[in-house]
């Protein structure tokens, strides 16, 4: 169970990631994601928030295609993304991987600039994930430890680092995407 558990996350954040559904993570379906978060959280695509959501994610394709992308063909396939996630589950190199992108959404969703996600915050980057609406409204109150009616740098952390690698079926990082499919 833990590791299918483990491998429903990463087929979901995969699902999530290949925006065009060919079967890869490639450069556009970053872009193209970054693009749509953008337009979720209504900000004009050459704005200086939008400009660091495409930093974040150049620095997560860099990082995901250097650590992944075993036959240089300077894509991701679903295979190649499993194998690269076991290895970075067993170690903290998912860090180097994902803080940057998890910054870059703070930037982008963090509307009033307090360094934390309302709930209306969360909802609009999650429309940007495509994430359903209800869905979303869970997460949001899963993540939200402290009840505090905000999700922290720390919180979003702790639900990334517990979602790609966690095998306990009741981490609240389970629901960072929204459901499992």
């Amino acid at each position: 169970m833990t590791q299918a558990l483990l491998d429903r996350k990463w087929d979901n954040f995969f699902n999530h990631f290949d925006a065009n559904g060919n079967g890869y993570v490639e450069h556009e379906d970053f872009v193209q994601r970054g693009e749509e978060i953008v337009t979720a959280c209504g900000y004009d695509p050459a704005s200086e928030r939008a400009k660091s959501v495409a930093d974040g994610f150049q620095q997560v394709w860099n990082s995901l295609v250097g650590s992944l992308d075993t036959d240089g063909d300077g894509r991701v396939s679903r295979s190649e993304f499993v194998a690269g996630m076991a290895v970075l589950a067993e170690g903290d190199g998912y860090d180097t991987v994902f803080q940057p992108a998890i910054d870059a959404l703070l930037v982008i969703g963090d509307e009033d600039g307090d360094g934390r996600l309302s709930m209306n915050d969360w909802l609009r980057l999650q429309g940007g994930y495509g994430t359903p609406l209800p869905a979303a409204e869970e997460s949001f109150r899963l993540l939200d430890t402290d009840a505090s009616g905000y999700l922290t740098r720390a919180e979003i952390s702790v639900a990334t680092r517990e979602y790609f690698t966690s095998t306990d079926p009741q981490a609240a990082g389970n629901h960072l995407y929204g459901p499992l499919v």
